[in-house]
C-alpha cells in the first residue's frame, strides 16, 4: 500500500493536482506601480510617506507638452547630472542606478516616492512614451527592492478606465489598502 505525502501531511497550498499555480497579486512592497483614482486617498498616502521620511517627488503630467519635457522635468527633480541627456530612457536608467546604490539600508536618500499626477492626460497624448516612462520607473522600483531600497511609483488618474497591462500595478482605493500594500510581499 502506498500513501502519498499529501495524504500524510495535507496540502497546504489549497491546490489540486493538475491545477496551475495562482500568481500572487503585485503590491507596492514588490515593486508594483500604485494607481490612485481618488485624489484624497493619494493625499492621505503622501501624508503617511512624509511621516516616514520619504522624499516625495510629484509631477503634474498635464504640464508635459511632449516626452522631452517630461524627461527634463523628472531628471531635474531627481538631481540628475546636467551632463546626461534627460530623455525618458536615460532618466529611467539613472533612477535604476540610484536604486542599485551601495548606500546602506535605510539611507533616507533612497526612500523615494515618485508621484505622477493626472498621468491619464499624458497617456492620452503620448501613449507609447508614457508607457515607456512608467515601465522605466517600475523597473527601478523593482531593482530597489533587490538592494533593500524603497522607490515607490504612484500614479494618479482621473480616468477610472486607465489600464496598464505591461507593468505590474495595484489599484489603491483607500488608505488602508495603501498601508497594507506598502508592507505586504504578495497577496494570493
Amino acid at each position: 500500500m502506498t500513501v502519498s505525502l499529501d495524504t500524510v501531511f495535507g496540502r497546504k497550498d489549497g491546490m489540486t493536482e493538475g491545477e496551475a499555480p495562482r500568481a500572487a497579486s503585485p503590491t507596492l512592497a514588490t515593486g508594483a506601480v500604485g494607481i490612485f483614482y481618488d485624489r484624497a486617498v493619494l493625499g492621505a498616502a503622501l501624508h503617511d510617506l512624509r511621516a516616514r521620511d520619504y522624499r516625495v517627488v510629484a509631477f503634474d503630467c498635464r504640464r508635459w507638452v511632449n516626452p522631452l519635457t517630461a524627461g527634463q522635468e523628472v531628471g531635474a527633480a531627481l538631481g540628475m547630472p546636467e551632463s546626461l541627456p534627460r530623455t525618458i530612457p536615460v532618466v529611467g536608467t539613472y533612477l535604476e542606478e540610484l536604486a542599485r546604490s551601495d548606500a546602506p539600508f535605510g539611507d533616507l536618500r533612497l526612500r523615494l516616492a515618485v508621484v505622477l499626477g493626472v498621468f491619464d492626460d499624458f497617456v492620452t497624448r503620448h501613449r507609447a512614451d508614457a508607457l515607456v516612462l512608467l515601465d522605466e520607473f517600475a523597473q527601478a522600483a523593482r531593482m530597489g527592492q533587490l538592494f533593500q531600497h524603497r522607490i515607490l511609483v504612484l500614479v494618479q488618474s482621473d480616468d477610472p478606465d486607465l489600464e496598464v497591462v505591461a507593468v505590474p500595478t495595484v489599484t489603491i482605493p483607500d488608505r488602508q489598502t495603501f498601508r497594507t500594500s506598502l508592507w505586504t510581499r504578495a497577496r494570493p
